[in-house]
């Protein structure tokens, strides 16, 4: 395959991954509150971490900015995801917000990484955000979500892209890099301890134990916090910053088609529309990109 590809095997595999969170997420919310159901997973992620870890012998001591990177990845973004969902916010529209990081990262990679883009690549995070703006019009009159509940999936994207910034710079130093499910494990641990309070004192840790929520916590804690962060950031250390957020382009169609079949969630023309936009922005940025980087 060329490496300069349209979209790659192994970003196929992460989109596939990571928007499967937004569904397990949808699964297991009736049944626990956000700050428990969270908590589950993490037990479970770390868990299945640790034993990988063990497995290959790569159990390192975390510094600082292991943990930072953990606090933003998991305990930020995903609190904010799933709060938005408890707000009423729909599983497509909360993917395609998300996917604004693009915007950020198409300012900030320049600047912090030297990555530069060329007028191709503005041209795509351009249309790509339009894109965001044309789906959230859609999706507030489809949900009546109130307006300031869609800041929640912003900071989700400002955490996101804080760690991207953090994880491509410390790529660049491989002294200061630790094998990814090492850094999972750490993150993992660092999450669960933040959010056993909340459970416990927002929450009182109640949570209805039947099939639905078991399943959403396997899901959530195996496919999604080990395998797709794990590919998330062995994608952010071997490939280039806007590319790899670009990539955020493409899960809101997969989330947004996955919910409609599995919750019914309102499918309307300008959601539609949205999405082609943001498609056709991802396209502009590939097309930048191949001109960027000499065959």
């Amino acid at each position: 395959m060329s490496s300069h590809a349209f979209i790659r095997r192994d970003e196929v595999l992460f989109l596939l991954l990571w928007s499967s969170g937004y569904i397990g997420a949808k699964f297991g919310l009736p049944h626990a509150g956000t700050y428990t159901l969270l908590f589950l997973r993490y037990v479970l992620c770390v868990a299945v971490a640790a034993f990988i870890v063990s497995i290959r012998g790569d159990w390192q001591r975390p510094d600082i900015s292991t943990f930072i990177t953990g606090f933003l990845a998991h305990f930020v973004w995903l609190v904010a995801i799933l709060k938005a969902f408890e707000f009423g916010i729909g599983a497509g529209a909360a993917a395609l917000i998300a996917a604004m990081q693009p915007v950020l990262m198409g300012f900030l990679a320049p600047l912090l990484l030297g990555e530069k883009n060329n007028w191709l690549q503005w041209a795509g995070i351009a249309v790509g955000f339009v894109g965001v703006i044309i789906f959230i019009g859609a999706d507030h009159r489809a949900t009546e979500a109130a307006l300031w509940v869609y800041l929640l999936p912003m900071l989700a994207t400002a955490s996101l892209t804080c760690i991207t910034l953090s994880e491509r710079r410390r790529a660049g130093r491989p002294a200061c890099t630790m094998p990814v499910f090492t850094a999972l494990f750490w993150q993992g641990l660092l999450t669960a301890i933040l959010l056993l309070p909340l459970a416990i004192f927002d929450e009182g840790f109640v949570a209805t134990i039947n099939g639905e929520l078991i399943f959403a916590v396997i899901w959530l804690g195996i496919i999604v916090s080990v395998l797709a962060y794990g590919q998330m950031f062995r994608l952010i250390r071997t490939r280039n910053a806007t590319r790899v957020s670009a990539l955020q382009y493409f899960v809101p169609p997969v989330t947004m088609i996955i919910a409609w079949i599995v919750f019914g969630e309102t499918l309307t023309l300008n959601g539609l529309m949205g999405l082609g936009v943001t498609s056709m922005g991802f396209w502009l940025i590939y097309r930048g990109e191949g001109q960027q980087i000499p065959r």
